[in-house]
Parts: C-alpha cells; sequence; structure tokens
C-alpha cells in the first residue's frame, strides 16, 4: 500500500510538472503567529481560535503592494524614468521633500506649503520613516508582519505600465533568502492596466519567461496568477498564466458585466463578487479601508455617508467591507492596500470634486492618498492612528481563513535557576520567535532625507518556554547568539499579564528585569497605570551564553491555584520610554509587534 501511494504521488507530482500547473500554497506562518493574541490600541482584541479552529486552505488573501516610490522623481515629478524603472538617485535640488499633507494642513489649514503640480505628496509618515522600496530592512520587516498577519500574496501595482524590475528583483531575492532561513514570506503577483499588452509582456519577457524567482510565483487555479485586461494576452501568455480581469468599482460598470472571471480590487459597499465556475460559487471580493478624496469616501465613511466628525482611526469603513466579504466567503479577498503612501498633486481641474465640494481649475486636489482620512494603508503610520489597521486586518484575515486553537499545557515541573537548562526539556510549552529581526538598517530616505540608521537590534530572541510548580511560574528565553551582559541598558525585559482591569500598562500589569539588581536577582514591578511601575519583589535568574531562565514567586503575581492564564511577551533593547510602536523597529520582540504569547496552564 505504501509503495502504492509513493507511485502516486510521483505520478501525481510528475503531471503537475509536465503540465506547468501548481496548486496554490496558502501562507502558515512558521512561528504559528495565527496562535498568538494581541489588543490593540482602542481596546480590540484579535479574534482567536477561529473557523472552527483550522487554517482553511482554500481561502486567500492577497494585499495590493507598492514599489514607486522613489521612481518618479521627489521634489519634483520626472515623466522620464530610469531605463529599468529603478529607484532614482536624489538630485542637488532634491532638498524640499518629502511633502506631507498631514504636516501640511497642520501648519496652515486654509493654504498648505503644497509642493509643485504633479510633485508626489505623502498623506502620512509611515511609521518606517520615508522608506524607498529598495530599503531591505523595510522589505525584511514588511515580510514579518504580512506573514504575521496571514497574507498568502502581496499583489504589485504595475498599473501604470511601469514593473519596477529592480524593486521587484531586491524584494524577492530577500524573501528567498528568509524562505531558505526557515521563515514565511507572502507570495508575489502584478496588476496591470495602462497599456496593459505591452507590460504584460514585459512582465512575461522579464520575468516569468526567464523563470525568475518562480519559487515565490502566486498559482491560481494551477497556473501563475496576473490580473490583466483579456485582451492584453497574446496565445503564448494567454496558455501560461492563470488571468483575472481586475479594476475598480462593478456596479453599473461595463467592464465588469456579470462578474464572470472579473475581481476587483476596490468596490462600493456592498462588494460585487466576481465568480469563475459558477455564479453560486464567489471566487473573489475586494476589501479597502476606504475609497477616495474625489468621491469622498474615506476611512469614517459608514452607514452610506461620509459624517462631518472624522474617526479615521476606528476603521468604519474596512470593517464594514469585511463584513460584507465575510458574508459572501469567497475564495480570494484581495485588500486596498498596504503601503502607497504618495499621490500627485494636481490642479487641472479633472477631478470636479474634491472631499465632497466642487472645484475649478487651479485649485489642489489629490486622487488616491490625501492625508489619514483619505488613505487607504494598512501598513503603521506615525501618529494619526499608529498600527490601529494592521490589527483590524489580522483580525479579520483570521475569522477569513481561520486560526488555530491556543495550546493549553498540563505539565508541571521545579526549574533548578542555575543556568545549566538541562532541566528545560520537562517544559511542553514552547514558543518560537523570528530569527533574524535585529538586521540593522542603513540606507537612503526620500528627498532630503539623507538615510536612515537603526542599530537597535542586539540579542535576536528566537524562543521562549515556561512551566510552574506549585509556587513558582518559570520562565525561558533563548537568543541565537550569547545574550549581553545585565548591565546593558534596556537588557531583556519580560511582560506579564495576569488580569485584565487591573492597573495595567498595554494590558501588562507586571514588567521584570526592567532594573537587574546584580547577576543573579533581579527586579518584579507592578503597574500603577501606564508606563509607571513600583517594585513588589525579586527574583532570581541565571543568564549564561545564549540562554536565560528565571523564577517568579506566584504569590507576587497573585495566582493562587494551579490552573491560571497569563500572556508574556519578552523584548531587548526595545520600548524605553512606554510606546509599545517600539516594539516593531527598536531592538527586539518575542513574540513580534504588539502580540503576546498565552499560556493556559490546565
Amino acid at each position: 500500500m505504501k509503495k502504492f501511494v509513493v507511485i502516486l504521488i510521483s505520478f501525481l507530482m510528475a503531471v503537475i510538472t509536465v503540465s506547468g500547473q501548481k496548486p496554490s500554497i496558502q501562507l502558515v506562518s512558521s512561528t504559528k503567529a495565527d496562535t498568538w493574541v494581541a489588543t490593540d490600541s482602542l481596546g480590540r482584541k484579535v479574534a482567536t481560535n477561529t473557523r472552527g479552529g483550522t487554517i482553511h486552505n482554500d481561502r486567500y488573501v492577497g494585499i495590493f503592494y507598492f514599489l514607486w516610490q522613489g521612481a518618479h522623481g521627489y521634489d519634483n515629478y520626472s515623466q522620464a524614468t530610469l531605463p529599468n524603472e529603478g529607484v532614482m538617485p536624489k538630485l542637488p535640488g532634491d532638498t524640499i521633500s518629502p511633502y506631507d499633507n498631514s504636516k501640511l494642513l497642520a501648519a496652515n489649514p486654509a493654504n498648505p506649503a503644497n509642493g509643485p503640480d504633479k510633485a508626489f505628496h505623502y498623506w502620512g509618515e509611515p511609521y518606517f520613516g520615508y522608506y524607498l522600496p529598495d530599503d531591505e530592512w523595510v522589505i525584511r520587516k514588511h515580510a514579518q508582519m504580512l506573514s504575521d498577519a496571514g497574507i498568502d500574496v502581496l499583489i504589485f501595482d504595475v498599473t501604470n505600465a511601469a514593473i519596477y524590475l529592480p524593486q521587484v528583483t531586491k524584494l524577492s531575492e530577500c524573501y528567498r533568502t528568509l524562505r531558505k532561513e526557515g521563515k514565511s514570506t507572502p507570495s508575489i503577483a502584478f496588476i496591470t492596466h495602462s497599456d496593459p499588452a505591452k507590460t504584460v509582456q514585459r512582465l512575461y519577457d522579464s520575468i516569468y519567461k526567464k523563470g525568475l524567482f518562480s519559487d515565490l510565483w502566486f498559482y491560481w487555479k494551477g497556473k501563475p496568477l496576473l490580473l490583466c485586461p483579456p485582451d492584453a494576452l497574446n496565445a503564448e501568455t494567454k496558455d501560461f498564466f492563470s488571468t483575472r480581469d481586475c479594476w475598480a468599482w462593478s456596479k453599473g460598470a461595463d467592464w465588469f458585466g456579470d462578474g464572470k472571471d472579473k475581481w476587483t480590487w476596490l468596490d462600493h459597499t456592498p462588494q460585487s463578487y466576481g465568480w469563475h465556475t459558477s455564479k453560486d460559487k464567489p471566487e473573489e471580493i475586494s476589501v479597502s479601508m476606504a475609497e477616495h478624496p474625489v468621491t469622498n469616501i474615506g476611512r469614517s465613511f459608514h452607514d452610506g455617508k461620509e459624517p462631518e466628525i472624522k474617526k479615521s482611526g476606528e476603521g468604519l469603513y474596512f470593517e464594514e467591507q469585511w463584513k460584507r466579504a465575510l458574508e459572501v466567503d469567497p475564495e480570494f479577498i484581495f485588500i486596498s492596500g498596504w503601503n502607497e503612501w504618495v499621490a500627485m498633486r494636481f490642479s487641472d481641474g479633472s477631478a470636479k470634486n474634491f472631499l465632497g465640494k466642487p472645484i475649478q481649475k487651479g485649485d489642489t486636489y489629490f486622487v488616491d492618498e490625501y492625508n489619514p482620512e483619505y488613505s487607504r494603508d494598512a501598513e503603521p503610520v506615525k501618529g494619526a492612528f499608529n498600527d490601529n489597521y494592521y490589527y483590524q486586518l489580522i483580525d479579520n484575515v483570521r475569522k477569513f481563513k481561520g486560526a488555530r486553537p491556543l495550546p493549553v499545557y498540563t505539565k508541571t515541573a521545579e526549574i533548578k535557576i542555575d543556568g545549566k537548562f538541562t532541566d528545560w526539556q520537562n517544559a511542553d510549552a514552547v514558543f518560537t520567535d523570528d530569527s533574524g529581526d535585529t538586521f540593522h538598517r542603513k540606507h537612503p530616505g526620500w528627498g532630503r532625507i539623507k538615510e536612515y540608521v537603526n542599530n537597535s537590534g542586539r540579542n535576536d530572541i528566537t524562543e521562549a518556554r515556561i512551566i510552574s510548580d506549585k509556587s513558582h511560574i518559570y520562565f525561558y528565553v533563548k537568543a541565537d547568539k550569547p545574550i549581553t551582559p545585565y548591565t546593558s541598558s534596556n537588557w531583556m525585559h519580560l511582560y506579564i499579564k495576569v488580569k485584565a482591569g487591573n492597573p495595567n500598562w498595554e494590558g501588562f500589569n507586571f514588567i521584570v528585569n526592567r532594573n537587574p539588581i546584580n547577576a543573579e536577582t533581579t527586579s518584579i514591578e507592578k503597574s500603577t497605570g501606564g508606563w509607571n511601575w513600583d517594585n513588589v519583589g525579586k527574583a532570581n535568574y541565571s543568564a549564561n551564553g545564549n540562554q536565560l531562565e528565571l523564577a517568579i514567586p506566584k504569590r507576587i503575581l497573585g495566582i493562587k491555584d494551579n490552573t491560571f492564564t497569563i500572556d508574556f511577551k519578552w523584548d531587548d533593547n526595545s520600548v524605553s520610554n512606554g510606546d509599545p510602536m517600539q516594539w516593531l523597529d527598536q531592538g527586539d520582540a518575542a513574540p513580534n509587534a504588539r502580540f503576546s504569547y498565552r499560556y493556559i496552564k490546565k
């Protein structure tokens, strides 16, 4: 029987290889990120154990991803691009941009100091700065964040006929390196629009025909996915790709028709779905954070209107769109988007309306992005709503694709805090974190910004364990290299949440090791509200090589039973001033960003 199964599998693989058809591969986080817990700054908890506690392998999520920043000039728009459409070198005159509409409007709401006509303006400042798309530090961070979110495929925007091959190459090479290291990353695909026949042929000749990055291609119905109009294909490309015609807005639109083989990347609520084999089997639907300032549909739009008082950070429109998508429950959800950030300034009067009011020739307007309200990026922003949309995205992706149940642990053991670590083999609760996320940054920024430098990465945390006995809870953490001495600043903090509602900082009631006493004893502090801590006890610890262990008395944590639940996380050289956003870019946090591990002891 086994021999027959092996032969059958070999035959099927041969058929797949000969036909060129492959199954769609769904991203499942290598660190089991779908079992991590998180609460955003609004107190919204990310869903866990969804869709029966199973990740459904017939559900996929793609997100609009942009590689164009810096390819079309900085202080001024450049009609010409580099021959390879890569990131442009900055000119001596690029001394003013980035133009940031949020900052310009704050400084002078009535008459903001806009950049020149057609110059690119940011709607806000990305949390990672006004970066360029070939910044490897940013590429790695995005890969990690989107993998943790359960995003299966990045859909690169090549709708303006440029394919940005150097940027695609840089990202793809980084992703291949990450995958070789055992990490998960999304796959890649493209969406075209302007001059589609030429763009499709360039993509095919430059990438697909050569087999470049074939291990990253996203397959749909057995072939690489490409979003393009049907008349953009010739016999060769039609046979090679699975294609879907994809654009914005479906209702009353001639291009959408009855929806067969049509996908949207943006659509009015309630969104229409596209289908392939049957109208009764939805294939794709889009979900967006907002639409356009020229349509006056922003992030606060809900119940059919754009309110006068904006609530941009609450994700009202995003949630309405997700509600519709989850009801339809298609095979694929296309999210707009992740990191567009910039839009051209126009004054030709073509839009007719802007922010719900008529405009004339000479009046400034922006089509796709404008400010925090009229923008469509989920990537965290500085100020405004920070990372709220990231966790709202994760919450709904889990509801759509499913998430595994949180593990329950039963083992008990006494751990000797001696720096030998041999008794940690008894622990059944083992949690992992990405290695390599202490990668240092040194890369030019947009326009006048010479470069971004970040050398905060130090101890790269890769694993955490926990176990308890009648009197203590024991914690273990491992890094990829020897851990720095305890005298290092901002060193190896442990955060613990015991009970919701008690005084807390970001949900955590206790912080351990914020003020180590010596090489064997450290502090246990309790929040009095916010980033204010009172010393409540001591913990014994030992650090040796790349491992650290410590013991915390249950009585200090207020735990009286052997059955309990706690959330915890480690960080090193990260949060220093009570800003949880620092978990994204400073030092290392395990698990990533606002996430925590949950230890359920039965």
